[in-house]
């Protein structure tokens, strides 16, 4: 923790030059199935969706509640999921015994929004809309959290039931990351760059504006959608992602809760550190309410 709080640990966000030369190893398709250590812990189940690989995780001897999560990972929308998102499904499922599906959607560049966005919204009608809408959970870190709030603001406008809760960590909300406030945090961010988020925004949009509300959700509208807690950090140049929803919901009277955490960067709530086990207990308490 110490070596993040001093310098970047995480070049691949540099730059778009940097960001195309490890594209391959970042879209290591290895990384679309669960480690061997999720599967002698959970009980897991893999199906096919739209040609695409979901596994839907649960405690060994079943759940035992009929709590749903969806959990769309992140990675800008150019990355596999990573060891963090397998461990924090297993966490999750210890403590809630409930089940867990994540969704392996298409990555940009050779995806865009036109093929990921309808690919979460089938995983959503698959393994959530035949539960009741207070077992429906969507989860979602960085873009993944983008794709949650689409989905649940699609869902609305749909007349359809939206998800009872919808927990967003470290969401990636305004693909043209236009805010000064990311600028201000960026150097001293030791995960994320601007410039190299820029380009998989623009590779996800395939032309469309980014500031189009069905690419960059931050100022869509808000009203009508379940409960959303937010989790970012002060170091997250995302950071200005989770003000702006904060007040964006507040002027609607959507109920939001925004948690903080001084020093912390981006996603950092997905990992082995003592910060996360209290923003974790945070979260417990969002879902279980």
């Amino acid at each position: 923790m110490a070596l993040m709080r001093r310098r970047r640990t995480s070049a691949f966000y540099d730059d778009p030059a940097t960001m195309r030369a490890l594209l391959a190893a970042h879209q290591d398709p290895t990384y679309t199935r669960p480690p061997s250590w999720i599967r002698a812990t959970t009980r897991v189940r893999h199906s096919r969706l739209d040609g695409r690989d979901c596994w839907t995780l649960q405690p060994p001897r079943g759940p035992h509640t009929d709590l749903h999560v969806l959990h769309l990972h992140g990675g800008g929308f150019v990355e596999q999921p990573g060891a963090h998102h397998w461990n924090f499904a297993r966490w999750l499922i210890a403590r809630l015994g409930a089940t867990v599906t994540l969704p392996m959607y298409p990555l940009a560049p050779a995806a865009d929004h036109r093929d990921i966005w309808p690919f979460a919204q089938h995983a959503y009608e698959k393994f959530l809309a035949g539960h009741r809408p207070e077992d429906r959970i969507v989860l979602g870190d960085s873009c993944g959290g983008g794709l949650a709030l689409a989905l649940a603001q699609r869902l609305r406008d749909r007349g359809e039931p939206v998800p009872s809760r919808i927990g967003l960590f470290s969401p990636w909300l305004d693909l043209a990351v236009g805010d000064p406030l990311s600028a201000r945090i960026a150097p001293d961010d030791p995960v994320l760059g601007i410039d190299g988020l820029r380009q998989a925004g623009r590779w996800y949009a395939a032309g469309a504006e980014l500031d189009d509300p069905e690419i960059s959700p931050v100022d869509a509208d808000l009203r009508g959608l379940g409960r959303i807690a937010a989790f970012v950090g002060t170091r997250d140049l995302l950071l200005a992602d989770a003000r702006r929803l904060q007040r964006d919901a507040e002027q609607v009277g959507q109920e939001i809760e925004l948690h903080e955490y001084p020093g912390m960067y981006h996603n950092w709530i997905m990992h082995p550190l003592q910060e996360a086990r209290v923003a974790r207990g945070h979260l417990l308490d969002f879902l279980c309410r």
